[in-house]
C-alpha cells in the first residue's frame, strides 16, 4: 500500500485518486459478516467496523463503506492501527495523520465524524 503517494500527489484531484485506488484493496464484507459488525452512525454513508484485540493486545480492525473514498480512507487508517499494540494506539491521532497526508483539510465533517468514532474506539480500547 503506498499511501506516501497521497502525501506526494500535486493536486487534490490526485490525492482522491490515490485514496480511491487504496479503497479498491478493501474486500468487502459478506451480509452475513455486515450484520455482526457494528455500524457507525452520523457518517453520510454507511459504514461498519469490527475492532477486534489479539491474544498479544495488538489491534485487529476490519472496516468496509459503500463510499469508494470512505474505503480510502479508512484502507489508511486500517494500515495505521492493525497490528500495533494497544499502548502505541492510545495516542493514536487519525486527524493529525490525514493532515500530514494532506487529506484532511477536504474531508466533510460528517466523514470525519465516522472516522472519529472508530478512532474514539480504539482509543478506548487501548486506555481499558
Amino acid at each position: 500500500m503506498n499511501i506516501e503517494a497521497i502525501k506526494n500527489a500535486p493536486s487534490w484531484e490526485e490525492k482522491y485518486r490515490q485514496l480511491i485506488q487504496l479503497g479498491k484493496n478493501l474486500t468487502k464484507p459478506t451480509d452475513s459478516e455486515l450484520a455482526q459488525w457494528q455500524p457507525i452512525s452520523g457518517c453520510e454513508v454507511n459504514l461498519w467496523v469490527k475492532i477486534s484485540v489479539n491474544s498479544d493486545r495488538t489491534l485487529q480492525l476490519n472496516a468496509y463503506s459503500e463510499a469508494r473514498i470512505m474505503n480510502g480512507l479508512l484502507a489508511i487508517l486500517i494500515h495505521e492501527v492493525n497490528g500495533k499494540s494497544l499502548e502505541a494506539l492510545a495516542n493514536f491521532d487519525m486527524t493529525a495523520r490525514f493532515t500530514e497526508l494532506g487529506i484532511a483539510q477536504r474531508l466533510s465533517d460528517t466523514r470525519l465524524n465516522g472516522l472519529k468514532q472508530i478512532e474514539q474506539k480504539i482509543r478506548a480500547l487501548a486506555l481499558a
